[in-house]
């Protein structure tokens, strides 16, 4: 076909018909031009299509995603709840002038610090931001995904700081205590040998306080980082489902 095509033009230009060949070279052009933009429609459908396909396999990992971190959320709801009902009855207790010793310690013993942290297994929006592959998504579902991530960090950063509060009150009040018989429940008999937890003003309970509040400011500072994420992840979850 090229050759036909060459053969074409050089009879064109050997017999002096320039007009026809002036014609004949704007038509060549024409052809490639068309074929090219032909190429590139095809290529551009193709590309498309592979964006099409990976947002829909990016929605669908970060619905799994967040439908794990709601059921996270929903059982750390319980223990939070849980534990700050424990610290104020407590804390109630001891405030009453009419206290008890007894009772003030085992209301004590029933508080027991529980490390369950909220961590995000959306990794895919982490994977999205990397690869820029954010401006797959609608600007709505572009935005939540943002704010959910603001939202994250914000509360990473000052969960370490919130938590290192009642670390070092923690430690306080060990070096104060002997661990040995505190990790035991005080008999009756130790009542006579001025056992401190029986003092309800030493100074031990003192610091046992001061770490108690740090630990109920830990289980408000979860409490309020669990509404916001699940606020904002119930957000993206309905925008993506909707698609």
């Amino acid at each position: 076909m090229l050759r036909f095509f060459r053969q074409l033009r050089q009879r064109l230009l050997t017999e002096n018909k320039f007009r026809k060949y002036l014609l004949y070279a704007i038509g060549e052009i024409l052809l490639v031009v068309i074929g090219i933009l032909i190429a590139l429609q095809i290529n551009n459908a193709n590309e498309y299509s592979k964006q099409k396909q990976q947002l829909l396999k990016y929605e669908q990992n970060i619905v799994s995603e967040l439908k794990e971190d709601l059921k996270m959320l929903n059982g750390l709801d319980s223990l939070n709840s849980a534990k700050v009902g424990t610290i104020l009855s407590y804390i109630n207790y001891f405030k009453n002038p009419t206290r008890d010793a007894d009772t003030v310690i085992q209301r004590m013993y029933d508080i027991q610090y529980n490390g369950g942290v909220y961590k995000s297994i959306a990794y895919t929006i982490d994977e999205i931001i990397n690869t820029g592959n954010l401006s797959l998504f609608s600007s709505e579902a572009k935005t939540a995904i943002l704010e959910l991530k603001a939202i994250q960090e914000f509360y990473e950063k000052n969960r370490i700081e919130v938590e290192q509060k009642w670390v070092l009150s923690n430690i306080e009040f060990e070096n104060a205590i002997d661990l040995v018989s505190y990790n035991e429940f005080p008999t009756a008999e130790l009542r006579n040998m001025k056992d401190w937890r029986f003092d309800l003003g030493s100074d031990q309970y003192r610091l046992f306080n001061n770490k108690t509040l740090a630990e109920l400011r830990v289980f408000y500072f979860r409490t309020d980082q669990n509404n916001k994420m699940r606020t904002h992840s119930e957000k993206l979850l309905n925008l993506l489902e909707k698609n």
